[in-house]
């Protein structure tokens, strides 16, 4: 079976632009607590429709804060599961994750 490895110096890459991201939005530093095993990705995904909205809390500038983002029309992701319902996944959509948080780009 042909793995995906991500080399050194791209995965140092990858992290530090992930930190800052974290950084950016949340107001610390972040913090590198462990690993997580990230589920492979399945072959075959149901779609179900669009999202027409996500709701998500966090500790932002240390404070817990609750967001609501109502993507616009142009802007939705289309939301599907596994074959299985275990997992789901938001795929595609015009929207970045930025220091506001979730940006339509429409």
């Amino acid at each position: 079976m042909k793995r995906n490895r991500i080399a050194g110096g791209e995965r140092l890459d990858m992290l530090k632009q992930a930190a800052r991201l974290y950084g950016d939005f949340s107001g610390h530093e972040a913090e590198i607590v462990g690993r997580v095993k990230a589920p492979k990705i399945p072959r075959v995904l149901v779609k179900i429709g669009q999202i027409d909205g996500i709701l998500y809390r966090t500790v932002r500038d240390g404070k817990k804060e609750k967001y609501i983002h109502k993507f616009a029309k142009g802007a939705k992701p289309t939301f599907c599961v596994s074959s299985d319902g275990r997992q789901i996944f938001l795929l595609g959509g015009r929207y970045r994750f930025t220091e506001q948080g979730i940006i339509d780009k429409t």
